[in-house]
This record gives C-alpha cells, structure tokens and sequence, in this order.
C-alpha cells in the first residue's frame, strides 16, 4: 500500500454479530451508550423497540448479548474498550446469563409447519446458551419439547437448578417477523397461532411467568406492533418504549456517525468527494427517519447506506444512490399494496391522494396494539401506524406535539414506492390509462418542436382525471400518470425525479427526463421540467412566471455531470389543470 492510500476497516453490511465487528476490524457505529438508557432505574425492564427493516436491530441484540452476558467477561476489554458505554463504567456488564432467540427464520404455510419452526428457533437459543454453559444440564420431557411454552418452562425450572445461576437476560429479534408475513398469505392461520390458546400467545405468557423466578429482564425487537397484541395479553408487563425520545437514536446512522463512519469505509480522496457531500447525496435518499416527536435528528436507514458505501467502494466511483438500493431492505410496492389490501374501504384513495397532494397525515396518537383478531380490517390509525412502523412513513417533529402527530413520507425512496404502489393500483390496471395514446413521433426524432406531444399529454391527462382513474390532480400527480404511460413504451426510456450533480449546486432532481435512442450515437435526452397550476389560478401572469422558473431550472440541470457529453434538450411544461399551456425547448 503506497503512502497515498488510505487503510480502510471492513464494511460490516450484511453481518450481524457484534463480536465480529470488534475481532475482524469491522467499521460500526457506536450505539454502547444507549445501555446506559436501558439500565437507567426508570425505564421499564421489559421493552419492546420496533423499527423498519434494515436499521441494525439483530446488530444491537447482539451487543447487548457481548455487553450482559457472564460468558463473555473475559472479553469485556477486547469488545467494548474504546465505546461510549465503557466510559460510563456501568455495574451491569457480564452480570446476567443471557439466552436469545431470533425468530426471523421461523416461516411456514400450515400451523404445524410454523410450530415446527418455531420450536427450532427456540431450541437453537437454548442449545447456543449450553454451548456457553457446557455444565448446564437440560433435559426437557418429550411433552416440554412438543411446544414453545414447553421449552421455555422446562429452561427456567432446569436454570432454578443450575449452580452456577444468577439472573437471566432474555433478548428475542424479530418477534413478529413470521406473523407479519402470514397476514398476506393465510389471514385465518394468523388469528389461530395469535389467538387465545395459540402457541404465540402462551409462549409469551410462560416468558412472564418467567419474570415471577428468575428471568429479570428482557428485551424484545420487531417491525410492527401487528402482533403485539399476542404478546402482551400473555406478556402484559412488556411495554412498547418504540416512541421513546431516549430511543430515537438506537438504530439507524446519525448524520455524526456516519461522519466517522464514511472515511473508514470509502476512500474518499482517491474519488475526489468529501464525507460531507456523500452525506449530501445519501440523504435525499436513505435519510428522514424520526420515531418520536420530542427527537431532535432524523435517521438514515443503516442498510441501505452500507450497501451504497460497498458500491462507491468497489467501483471507485461516486455513483446515484436511488440506482443502488440494498436488496435486502424488504422494501417494495408490493408490500405496500397489501397493507392497503388489508384495511377498509377508500382508505388506500385517502393515502394515496394524500401522497400525491404532497400533504402530511395526521394522527393524534399510534396505535401500540393493533389486534387483527377482532377486527377484519386496519381502520385509518392502525394503517397510518403501520405506515409509521414499517418506514413508508415518518414522524415530522417540527410540526407534532403530544396532542398529535404528523407524519410524512420520509425520503426519496419511500416516496417512489408510492408512485409504483399507486402505478399499480390506480393506472396499470385500468382500461382507460391502457387505451390513450402519447404522440412521441417528436420525440423520436429528437425535435424541438414538441407541439404534438403537449397536445397529446393535454388529451392523455383529461381523459385519465375526469374517468377518476385518478381523482386528485397535482404537479406529483401529473408527473406520475406521465412518467408511467412513458415507462410503459419501449421506444423510450422514461425517469422520474432523477438525480443530478450540478457543479456548483449539489444535488438536483429532475421532474422526468426521456431518453431517446438510448446507447446510440443518436442518443438524445429530453430534461423535462413541468409545472402544475390549478384551472381557476391560470392567469396569463401566473403561466408566464411559472415557465420562466421551469425554463430557469432546466437550464441549471443541463449542465450536470450525468449529461456530459451527451445531446440534452431541456424543455419547460406548464399545465392549467390537465391543459398543456406551454411547452418549449429552452
């Protein structure tokens, strides 16, 4: 390695132990002194923390796990020195037996399918205990091992005998992992399994009974609050802390902490780029998250920067991050959409008219317990919740207080799920958006007059609003209905809200840009730049500022770096309601 090279720590995207990052040089972000949260004398012991996929929760299980557990005290100074929570010098360190259960693998199509599985997950948590235990004995009866709360009643009473016992830490990832999934492919088997007398719900009741011996604290990671119900009617004593302003910050990046993480992962000055303006790029994208009105920063989801750092890593290259979206977020339209399945009628319209509006949603408070069994389908606040749960949608804390909440789509990517969630409720599906036809003959021959096409996105777009295929007209919505008949054509290649380096502006987004003859020496890119005015507020004023401002913004964007060398005409729409009353080449 020549002296202007820079030594670079291992990218820890996809590992989950904790021991690892510490052993195999790993670049991590520092989440220790949360621990000082949880020990602190007022805060429940028996937490339930929920976040969207992707921000780190087996991660920070884990620590818990090196940072509580007897076994591993001998390596207290190897994993933790150097960390917030080892400046703070806390009592409780290596003070517990800790047992874990991860039941993000647990899957199944029939009940004893699922119990089958569930019972390997529990079993794969006991035996890893014994394996840090060699001397504690277990020796379940054949009727213990047939069912979940068996097993975990056999543990506590073979613990009672174990000589060497103190107290245990109990740490269950993904409690609702497996059940979120059967809402979709099998409602009746998710009723059974977390109904009375299902084996979800006595689990979680002999855990607390648990509680009255030996176990003397827990904690509990998920996504959503769909099954909590099922946990807290046999585990009443859990409480969900997910609003916590302490816990705002427990998963996910800081912008500060990828500040320290970014030049141990990528070597910048080889790119030519700053930590700070690849925060700048990421942030659009990966940032907004905020899970308590009270907190004072938003969060970048943690998997999706470490996939985009890998990229940037391994191409040398400061490339887009909406072109490289990890693929294990578990993020797509199609999850949405059945989120949408499952709640009452027209609240999909009202989400999605919202969306396109460019509002927020109001909720004055979550629902913390959202119990399908006595209801067939989500009302508007266990849908919002869920939003809220699952990361489609954020807390907005400047403007919720604790009378009520707003929240909002938090970035760039959730926002384009939408779009493709409302492209395939709203408009793939319809006859009518199918039929209409867009005249791009000027298009394909790279004209500047495109009179034919402002004509035929005037009679596309009437026809498409006054059928209520789409009920609320906006600029978003216009932009959307357009960019999906584009992307549906093969003559053309059609982006929506494109990214763009401007030298000397930063990032800009791109209302649609249409690629002709793509790869070709023909090759040419229209930058469109539209604008939306309502019908009634279409004065000749009003028309002509907004295509100077469209004019003045396309102008700006031909000359990013993503255009270089490439034949660009930038164009500026303005539409009166669904009317085209201006379209031209800048």
């Amino acid at each position: 390695m020549s002296a202007e090279q820079t030594e670079l720590l291992y990218s820890p995207y996809g590992e989950v132990s904790y021991e690892m990052f510490r052993r195999l040089r790993r670049a991590y972000a520092d989440k220790s002194g949360m621990i000082a949260t949880l020990d602190d004398i007022g805060m429940t012991r028996f937490p339930v923390l929920l976040r969207p996929r992707g921000f780190g929760k087996s991660t920070f299980v884990q620590m818990l796990k090196c940072f509580y557990d007897i076994s591993y005290s001998g390596m207290y100074e190897e994993l933790f020195s150097g960390t917030e929570v080892y400046e703070k010098n806390l009592a409780g360190h290596n003070a517990y037996h800790v047992i874990d259960f991860d039941f993000s693998g647990v899957s199944g199509v029939r009940e004893d399918v699922l119990l089958r599985s569930f019972i390997i997950a529990v079993n794969s948590g006991i035996n890893d205990f014994m394996v840090r235990y060699p001397d504690f004995v277990f020796r379940p009866t054949e009727a213990e091992k047939e069912t979940p709360s068996g097993l975990i009643r056999a543990f506590v009473d073979a613990y009672k005998r174990y000589p060497g016992k103190r107290s245990l830490y109990l740490l269950i990832d993904e409690y609702d992992n497996f059940a979120n999934n059967l809402l979709s492919a099998d409602r009746e088997l998710f009723r059974v399994i977390t109904s009375t007398g299902g084996f979800l719900r006595d689990f979680y009741a002999a855990v607390k009974d648990g509680t009255k011996r030996y176990i003397a604290k827990t904690f509990i990671t998920g996504v959503s609050s769909v099954s909590l119900d099922s946990l807290t009617s046999g585990f009443n004593i859990s409480l969900n802390v997910t609003a916590d302003k302490n816990f705002n910050n427990y998963a996910g990046f800081t912008e500060g902490e990828l500040k320290k993480l970014i030049p141990k992962l990528v070597d910048l000055k080889s790119i030519g780029v700053t930590a700070e303006e690849v925060i700048a790029r990421m942030k659009t994208v990966y940032d907004g998250y905020c899970f308590s009105w009270q907190a004072g920063n938003t969060l970048f989801n943690s998997s999706m920067c470490l996939y985009y750092l890998n990229i940037i890593r391994k191409t040398g290259e400061f490339v887009a991050p909406e072109k490289y979206l990890d693929p294990a977020s578990d993020h797509d339209g199609s999850k949405l959409r059945q989120l949408f399945d499952i709640a009452a009628d027209d609240l999909a319209d009202y989400v999605i008219n919202t969306y396109l509006a460019g509002d927020d949603f109001y909720l004055e408070k979550l629902a913390e317990n959202i119990n399908l069994n006595q209801t067939a389908k989500y009302n508007d606040v266990q849908l919002l919740s869920m939003l809220y749960y699952l990361g489609y949608l954020t807390i907005d804390p400047e403007h919720s207080t604790s009378d009520g909440l707003m929240l909002r789509v938090p970035n760039l990517y959730m926002s384009r799920l939408f779009a493709h969630c409302t492209m395939d409720l709203k408009l793939r599906n319809s006859s009518v958006f199918r039929e209409q036809c867009l005249d791009i003959s000027g298009l394909l021959q790279s004209a500047d007059d495109l009179a034919g096409f402002a004509v035929s996105c005037t009679q596309f777009l009437s026809v498409i609003f006054t059928s209520q295929v789409l009920a609320h007209m906006s600029e978003m919505a216009l932009n959307l209905v357009l960019y999906a008949k584009l992307s549906s054509l093969r003559e053309v290649v059609a982006e929506l809200q494109k990214s763009l380096r401007v030298p000397g502006q930063g990032e800009n987004f791109a209302d649609l840009v249409i690629t002709v003859n793509k790869g070709k020496s023909s090759e040419c890119v229209y930058l469109i730049e539209l604008k939306y005015i309502p019908k009634n507020d279409a004065t000749a004023a009003t028309i002509s500022r907004r295509a100077q401002e469209a004019a003045g913004q396309v102008q700006t964007y031909r000359n990013a770096l993503e255009f270089r060398g490439k034949m660009v005409k930038p164009c500026a729409m303005v539409f009166a309601g669904a009317e085209c009353v201006h379209c031209a080449i800048q």
